[in-house]
């Protein structure tokens, strides 16, 4: 073997094992960075590139990210899917801050799931006056019956509503609101709007494009179009 078949066997085997070690690096980084986002039971995350050294200069061909039972602003969200096509994130603040910046990105899809499980301990806790709160999620709305606790009282309340979002926030949104023997108070104020995600939180730039409610879950979709 002549000196520089070796030397261009070694070069072969460096550029190989790259494509293999680099995507594994970025994957690490990306898991580590989001996991500060929306700590979650368990985080899965996926990069890729070609070549894949382009990495180190912040271009992915594409990522994944799976995340079951995260939190994000202490809302329990069963699954969170997230996909990004084509983009550009900046690897200095990644690897020197743990921090996800994506400044460019083609595409990017994420999909959320809910249940009323969580969405009803959620509603209990950031509603301080309403006590063990039913929440049922049917297939057109969202059913919540409990308590109200006004100290030297208690009510019973109803209230139906729905998934609001945009390129900003996910919100509860009341349409009907039924409190029996109120004494006139008005309640509607307790559960008008209840801000449940603050989008713009998250690393990715997205908007809400659909919320669809089947029995027991929301599913939340985002994307950037």
């Amino acid at each position: 073997m002549t000196k520089k078949t070796f030397l261009i066997g070694i070069f072969a085997a460096l550029l190989v094992s790259s494509e293999i070690v680099t995507p594994m690096i970025a994957s690490y980084w990306l898991d580590s960075a989001l996991s500060k986002v929306m700590p979650a039971r368990q985080h899965t995350v996926s990069a890729r590139s070609f070549p894949g050294l382009s990495l180190w200069m912040g271009n992915f061909d594409g990522v994944k990210a799976a995340s079951d039972d995260a939190r994000i602003d202490g809302l329990k969200i069963q699954e969170v899917r997230v996909k990004l096509d084509d983009a550009r994130i900046n690897m200095s603040e990644l690897v020197a801050k743990n921090r996800v910046v994506v400044q460019q990105v083609r595409n990017l899809e994420i999909v959320m799931k809910v249940n009323e499980k969580d969405l009803g301990e959620y509603l209990a806790a950031k509603v301080k006056e309403v006590k063990n709160p039913s929440v049922k999620i049917l297939q057109d709305k969202i059913q919540i019956r409990s308590d109200v606790n006004l100290g030297i009282i208690k009510l019973a309340m109803g209230v139906d509503g729905r998934i609001v979002g945009d390129a900003q926030s996910i919100r509860f949104h009341s349409d009907r609101v039924e409190v029996k023997n109120t004494g006139g108070i008005n309640f509607g104020a307790l559960f008008a709007e209840i801000p449940l995600l603050d989008l713009t939180r998250l690393p990715f730039k997205a908007g809400v494009r659909k919320i669809v409610m089947e029995p027991g879950f929301i599913t939340i979709y985002a994307d950037n179009h």
